[in-house]
């Protein structure tokens, strides 16, 4: 039997859906914004993305790809490791959060062309295409280009692929834009609450997101991406450059989100897809510890790492954890968030080069990609920094630098997925179901997608078949990026 419809206590409250009913809350309830100044339509924005959206993807996206196993929901109820379809049954906050953003979006480019405040339209579509990619790569079809038409009631699902194509338009226009916000009244200042209206970094992160889109489409056409993804890579990042919100506070309101359910759940525990990943690069008979991220990354029991058994769920409810092993990222508010990172697009360039033939190349963007990964392995907390030392004894190791001859796709999205670990495994998510390069122990397999919310099937005729919790486990509801 399929795995048992369950949802956890603190995702009970995601059950809006994008069909009409949502659609009129949006435009009626008094805590969502019906009009204001850029300057407040923005940061509200883009908090919503961070908090709502990201923040719910992360945690269902971690359950699917077995860094992370959910402990104490109830014991009578058996749930398999990566279930997030499961979880995900009545909802989320990354859908009905995921849309009105788009909203937000789309109405401070209409403000910003009538204002010609041409920095702000520039962020819109940037966050936009992005906001798109977060709903597009878990959900695929999604209704698009008929929500928030008043005379819609039943908006059409838009083809994932069809959406690809859009993203990269926006990006592309959203770069345009960012060259044409030349003076400080065109663009934002801090009400930007990621780049403070910094339209070079915007330019940047544009380019970095349209390299992972190419990338993703390796199994369309592994060449023309590879290419398209390195061309892109060029008008990327720098080493200190990356697409992450930091302002967060140490408050359950304004803290960040994922953090703040790790604290106040407890029941989030470290599951065996993360250690089988770490322990791929020691010797057999050395202990997990021996991985340096391992030992600021998990909480201890008698001094060792304890993951939860598949397929069952037990009592273990405290913060720390008294029986399995609980995620330390997850226990500080005030942890910057990832989006997209310097280090994610080295992990690509090795992938692309190797995919076009120069080894050379590949190695040498995978060595830099497995430093800075270590480098970044403390994000949450920076006290707990990697030493030089410690870094340089890990990539000694001929299992993690095996040289340009031995390196294989697979050691590539490896090492990414344990770096994506940490607040990323949305995008882990993402590689896990594109490459079929990570094992898994769900016996019931990986989820093709997430399901749509219930309320969008009951009420939306137009929602596509493979999208409740029995079908997204099925062949035909694989992405048509997807290997799995």
């Amino acid at each position: 039997m399929k795995k048992s419809l369950y949802i956890s206590a603190f995702i009970a409250l995601f059950a809006m859906a994008c069909s009409d009913e949502t659609l009129n809350k949006i435009d009626t309830n008094p805590n969502i914004i019906a009009d204001a100044p850029l300057n407040t339509y923005l940061p509200a924005a883009q908090t919503l993305v961070v908090q709502r959206v990201i923040g719910s993807l992360v945690i269902l996206s971690g359950h699917a790809v077995e860094t992370t196993n959910f402990t104490g929901i109830n014991t009578a109820t058996r749930f398999q490791v990566g279930d997030a379809a499961n979880l995900a049954v009545g909802g989320g906050d990354n859908w009905s959060g995921g849309f009105q953003a788009l909203r937000y979006f789309k109405n401070i480019r209409t403000k910003a062309e009538q204002q010609q405040r041409v920095g702000y339209g520039a962020i819109a579509d940037i966050m936009s295409a992005y906001t798109l990619s977060l709903l597009v790569d878990v959900y695929g079809d999604i209704p698009y280009t008929e929500v928030g038409k008043e005379d819609v009631i039943q908006p059409k699902f838009d083809k994932a692929q069809e959406l690809y194509i859009e993203m990269q338009k926006l990006l592309d226009t959203g770069i345009q834009k960012c060259d044409q916000a030349t003076t400080a009244a065109s663009r934002p200042a801090n009400d930007d609450m990621i780049f403070k209206g910094n339209m070079t970094l915007w330019k940047k992160t544009a380019y970095a997101l349209k390299a992972r889109l190419y990338n993703r489409l390796s199994n369309t056409n592994g060449q023309e991406t590879a290419q398209q993804a390195l061309a892109a890579l060029t008008n990327s990042f720098g080493s200190n450059e990356n697409f992450t919100f930091t302002d967060f506070q140490d408050t359950p309101q304004n803290g960040n989100q994922i953090a703040q359910v790790g604290i106040t759940q407890g029941t989030i525990a470290i599951a065996e897809g993360i250690i089988t990943a770490l322990k791929s690069y020691l010797e057999p008979n050395e202990d997990i510890l021996a991985d340096p991220r391992a030992t600021i990354w998990f909480t201890r029991i008698g001094g060792k790492v304890v993951t939860t058994p598949t397929s069952r769920a037990t009592t273990d409810v405290t913060l720390n954890g008294t029986t399995y092993s609980k995620p330390l990222f997850y226990q500080r508010r005030t942890s910057p968030l990832p989006m997209l990172t310097y280090t994610e697009l080295k992990f690509i360039e090795a992938e692309a080069q190797l995919r076009l033939g120069d080894r050379t190349k590949a190695y040498t963007a995978y060595e830099a990609a497995v430093r800075a990964a270590l480098t970044q392995a403390s994000i949450f907390n920076s006290a707990v920094a990697l030493t030089a030392t410690q870094i340089n004894a890990y990539v000694a190791r001929p299992k993690v630098l095996m040289g340009a001859d031995k390196l294989t796709l697979k050691d590539i999205i490896t090492q990414k997925y344990i770096y994506l670990t940490v607040f990323q495994t949305q995008e882990a998510y993402n590689d896990v179901r594109r490459t079929g390069l990570i094992t898994l122990m769900d016996p019931d397999g990986t989820a093709k997608r997430f399901p749509y919310p219930v309320n969008e099937i009951s009420r939306n005729s137009n929602a596509p078949q493979a999208s409740d919790i029995n079908t997204v486990y099925q062949d035909n509801a694989r992405l048509f990026w997807a290997k799995l």
